[in-house]
Order: C-alpha cells, then structure tokens, then sequence
C-alpha cells in the first residue's frame, strides 16, 4: 500500500497558530505531508513555525516540486477563511494555494475543508451558497465549532478523525 499524500493549505486565519501541530500529527499518522500558505498567514504566525516541521515539505512556489506532476493526493484546507472559502466555490485561483485547490478538484482529487470564520461572515448569505456549491463538487466540509460567540476551525482531533477515516 502506498503512503498517502496531504497537501495542508493553511490560511489567515487566527486558527492557522493550530497548523505546526496540524503537520506535526499529519506527519507522525505516516502520510507525506506538503505545507502551502496563503501570503497573510505570516500576520498571524512566522510561516517557518509551519514550513519548520521535521518531517513536512514546504511549497512556497510555482517551482517547487511536486508541483511538476502535482495534482494528486488529498488536499485540506486548514484553516479556511471566508476569502478563501468563496474564492474556491468561485472557481477563483489567483494565488498558489486556490490554485492548486482549482486544479486538484478539476482532477478531482479528495478535498477537504476545514472553515474558520466570524460569526457574520459564516452567516454570510454567499457562505451558504458557497458550503452548497463545494459540497456539490465533492468536497468535504469539516464542520467548524459554533457556539454564541465564535465559529471555528474543528478541533485537530475532529480534523484528524475524518482524515484517518478518509484513508482507511
């Protein structure tokens, strides 16, 4: 049985702190895990705390390997703000990231997404049609934590549950 591939895309969200400890399980689970951010996730954390995971593969770039026979594996976005969430319902990819998402789900490889947003933006009327739309492509959404004051990311442990179930 061959090794399963993760490609962890990490967003700015204040939740993207949780990502050297989203890497760090990936990696120890056995799975060959690649890191790709978003530009503004160095506002919430130097991005070398995620590239930085013993273990891990960092893609910073076009260039960088395995982009030259990228899409495969299973992709995971974590975590995902509202931006980003519209943008791929949109069929948006004007960055790295939404564009290797793009491409992945037009191959139709495993997505699954992990939304961290505030409560206005999650009860955005486009947050809907988009959690459809991407739903309706295939995609997985993790359900994020909601309570009266905050809707987040799900726990690692939630996050890690439905990967390990994905990969039996």
């Amino acid at each position: 049985m061959s090794t399963p591939t993760i490609f962890l895309f990490v967003t700015s969200s204040g939740r993207a702190k949780d990502a050297p400890e989203l890497v760090r399980e990936t990696v120890a689970a056995g799975w060959k895990t690649y890191t790709i951010l978003t530009l503004n996730v160095s506002s919430v954390l130097p991005p070398d705390e995620i590239y930085g995971v013993p273990g891990s593969h960092a893609i910073r770039g076009y260039k960088d390997p395995p982009l030259n026979r990228f899409p495969f594996g299973t992709m995971l976005v974590a975590p995902c703000t509202f931006n980003t969430f519209n943008k791929l319902a949109l069929g948006l990819a004007d960055n790295l990231a939404t564009s290797m998402i793009a491409d992945a789900l037009g191959a139709r490889c495993p997505i699954f997404i992990a939304p961290s947003m505030n409560h206005g933006l999650w009860n955005h009327p486009q947050t809907r049609i988009s959690e459809a739309k991407l739903k309706e492509w295939g995609c997985t959404i993790i359900p994020p934590y909601i309570d009266e004051k905050v809707v987040t990311m799900a726990s690692i442990t939630d996050i890690l549950q439905v990967l390990h179930q994905h990969f039996k």
